[in-house]
């Protein structure tokens, strides 16, 4: 499995992206930096994109990205829980934006299909497995479990304290998740229903405790204000851990395992 980080933060510039991530080149795990991210021809190859939760740059680029396809003859499978997917059936795909890509350019081949998702039941994208798994956020949300059968990745989304609910439900190798303020942002954090280094800290330490190791860990989705604090805080936790933590940075391509 290769795994390609195309945003790593919760704020756009010139030199930060919104949160999307690439598997094997053909599935998006969320669509905040998707085309700012990638080449016409690399867009062209995805195939599935699963969807954490309805907040704007996590499912921006999917107006952007339906344009790169609109002549493609591909429809692409796009996964959410009920309330990420009403949310952008309602908002994004209604045609006051762009056109509306549940029935264009035509109602038998649109650009995408949806497909509602029942969290905690595995179903198959492609040639993956694939869990949502709830986890505490501001609004509605999951992350995602996905499997082949020599890697397992478990992407939180945006999560907050008490993410490590979901560790009895997911067992993997690689946790790809957030660090979005630093340790002074602990009330926005819990009001926005994000990580700080310490509860990173609180969530893995129950991980070890619940599955006797700990998972290969990347973190993202920062906020840049808080870019170097963070950076620094999780240095520290991942030393008192006896663990490496990887920040993930945009264009960032791993091998997994």
């Amino acid at each position: 499995m290769e795994l390609r980080i195309l945003g790593a933060h919760n704020m756009e510039s010139r030199d930060t992206r919104f949160e999307a991530h690439l598997v094997d080149g053909i599935l998006a795990l969320d669509a905040g930096g998707l085309t700012r991210s990638l080449s016409f021809e690399e867009q062209h190859k995805i195939r599935a994109i699963v969807l954490t939760h309805r907040h704007f740059d996590h499912i921006r680029d999917l107006m952007p990205f339906g344009l790169t396809m609109r002549d493609s003859g591909v429809t692409v499978d796009v996964y959410g829980i009920e309330d990420t997917l009403d949310f952008v059936t309602d908002k994004l795909m209604d045609g006051s934006l762009y056109p509306p890509f549940l029935e264009f350019p035509s109602r038998e081949k649109p650009i995408y299909a949806l497909h509602e998702v029942e969290p905690l039941e595995e179903f198959q994208v492609l040639d993956y497995k694939v869990k949502a798994v709830p986890v505490p956020h501001a609004v509605p949300a999951v992350g995602y479990m996905v499997s082949t059968n020599d890697v397992s990745v478990f992407y939180t989304g945006d999560a907050g304290k008490g993410v490590s609910e979901a560790w009895q439900h997911a067992e993997p190798d690689i946790l790809l998740t957030e660090v979005t303020f630093g340790n002074d942002g602990e009330q926005t954090a819990i009001e926005s229903g994000h990580l700080t280094p310490a509860y990173l800290e609180e969530a893995l330490f129950e991980f070890k405790r619940q599955k006797g190791y700990l998972p290969r860990v990347i973190a993202g989705h920062m906020n840049p204000p808080y870019e170097q604090e963070v950076r620094a805080e999780v240095k520290h936790i991942a030393k008192k851990l006896g663990i490496e933590i990887m920040m993930a940075e945009a264009d960032m391509r791993l091998s997994l395992p």
